[in-house]
């Protein structure tokens, strides 16, 4: 799916693939990715500011991948909207310079769900959120720093949540051993 944004060909190909690569490898709601605003962003230490359910604040932190795509789509992010339209200090923006809407950057993640051949009538951005999650338990993340990262009000939800996924792949991967 990540390949799929990058190559995809539009004018808003950089944003569409930062917002992408955020949910894959941060795991954020997407109410929190719409409130993201560029003071959040901490490049130099690889982070970035979330504000979660209960308008709870954590930091997640950013991957080389993820860092990337950002960067490059700050590049152009200034250049590319109208100039007669006052600028907000939302991370993305609609091509008018506006922060943009949660319905907006869902139809951006099933395009790329249909680019990447992938049933978007099946996954949703909150899948992305799973994805990500199931990631980070099948490479032995500890679960409490997930749950940190996720927002959760506790480690037990992750644990319930997140853990028999990982107790699953893990007994599929056993029974492929002959």
């Amino acid at each position: 799916m990540l390949e799929a944004s990058e190559n995809e060909d539009n004018r808003n190909n950089e944003r569409d693939h930062a917002i992408t690569t955020l949910f894959l490898n941060c795991g954020m709601r997407l109410s929190e990715l719409v409130g993201i605003n560029l003071k959040d962003l901490d490049f130099e230490d690889c982070q970035m500011t979330v504000i979660g359910k209960g308008n709870k604040e954590r930091t997640n932190y950013l991957n080389k991948k993820t860092k990337d795509a950002l960067i490059k789509y700050l590049k152009i992010r200034d250049n590319s909207h109208d100039n007669n339209k006052k600028r907000n200090n939302a991370l993305f923006l609609t091509f008018y310079g506006y922060r943009m809407s949660q319905f907006t950057i869902n139809k951006i993640v099933k395009r790329a769900y249909r680019k990447a051949e992938l049933d978007e009538n099946v996954y949703t951005v909150h899948t992305l959120r799973h994805t990500y999650a199931t990631n980070c338990i099948k490479t032995n993340i500890d679960v409490k720093t997930l749950s940190e990262t996720l927002g959760h009000a506790n480690v037990n939800i992750t644990l319930n949540r997140y853990v028999h996924t990982s107790l699953d792949f893990k007994k599929q991967q056993i029974n492929k051993i002959e």
